[in-house]
């Protein structure tokens, strides 16, 4: 995935931001204890793996946001690596379904209140992400973080729920260098919304031509 970009002010992207992080949490309100140890749409993940991954990216991306505040950078992404990534999730992907809404709530709304807290002298201020980004792009990255995994949970959002804004957003850097990385890949044509999972391998139908695996 490239470094991220969009048209869309700082703070507009941010209500973008809050919008999905309402509407997940809409969802694990009915979300059960059975579903919540169902398979998702990701394998060997279940619902409560991508539950808690989204609130341990909600905490790394947070870390971004306070060292672009303090001034103080957080060094990496996840402290400890992708192992202590991987336990972290592996630990609390088992838990009930009310604390694993409670962590997701309480993670997810604390990283929008950090963002909002970086003022515009301060937006183009880099980041260890693993890619070169700056504190303008991070509400992107929790942005897709929200959205795509939104829909691999298999339950009431599914990829024509998906914003406007976001499918012309995420197309808009990752056509682009899809085309540069793997020229050889041919584009199908197709509405947007079907196009951008294609894209990030979670295609709506059959017989498309395969694509590089999507590195999210």
């Amino acid at each position: 995935m490239t470094a991220p970009h969009t048209d869309q002010s700082y703070t507009a992207l941010l209500e973008e931001v809050a919008a999905s992080q309402r509407a997940l949490e809409s969802t694990l309100e009915t979300m059960t204890d059975q579903q919540a140890r169902e398979p998702s749409r990701l394998p060997g993940w279940s619902r409560g793996h991508v539950v808690t991954h989204l609130a341990r990216n909600a905490d790394a991306l947070n870390r971004f946001a306070v060292g672009v505040i303090t001034g103080e950078p957080a060094p990496e992404m996840y402290p400890g690596g992708p192992a202590a990534r991987a336990a972290a999730i592996e630990e609390g992907a088992g838990r009930p379904v009310e604390l694993l809404a409670a962590d997701f709530q309480f993670a997810g709304r604390r990283v929008i209140d950090s963002l909002r807290e970086i003022t515009a002298d301060r937006y183009e201020t880099p980041v260890n992400w693993r890619k070169p980004v700056t504190a303008r792009d991070v509400p992107v990255l929790r942005w897709r973080e929200l959205e795509i995994h939104h829909v691999d949970l298999g339950l009431d959002h599914a990829v024509g729920d998906w914003p406007e804004a976001f499918v012309d957003n995420t197309l808009a850097t990752e056509l682009p260098e899809l085309k540069t990385l793997h020229p050889d890949v041919t584009i199908p044509e197709l509405p947007h919304h079907e196009l951008l999972a294609w894209l990030i391998g979670r295609p709506t139908r059959t017989g498309l031509p395969s694509v590089p695996a999507w590195p999210f």
